[in-house]
């Protein structure tokens, strides 16, 4: 069962058009166009990454928050910036801010913990 919309799925459709964008427009378009191609196909991979990955993410994200109690994140920056972060959740603030970055990084480029892990 894929659900209320069926198929194609989200996933299906973007990727179709990933896939006729690098296959069959890629090859045919002129040199002062390529860049903009490039960075549609990325925005679509980009865009696949964050369906697949985002509401497992949010959800990560928000338990991280409520461990530290805070409600969400304007109320942690308001926090920070006030100065009112108790020493003692320091270490928590960071480890979750770190998280935050990675599944962010897990969507935008994926390939980027992979290149720092080789340091």
């Amino acid at each position: 069962m894929t659900g209320l919309h069926g198929r194609p799925t989200l996933d299906e459709l973007l990727e179709a058009v990933q896939e006729f964008l690098t296959e069959v427009i890629a090859p045919v378009t002129p040199a002062e166009h390529a860049y903009h191609l490039r960075v549609a196909v990325n925005v679509l991979a980009v865009a696949r990454r964050e369906a697949a990955l985002g509401t497992e993410q949010e959800a990560e994200h928000t338990a991280r928050l409520a461990a530290l109690g805070f409600a969400d994140d304007r109320e942690l920056a308001a926090a920070l910036r006030a100065g009112t972060v108790p020493p003692e959740a320091e270490t928590g603030v960071r480890e979750a801010v770190f998280a935050d970055v990675l599944a962010r990084l897990a969507v935008a480029n994926p390939a980027y913990p992979a290149q720092e892990d080789r340091k």
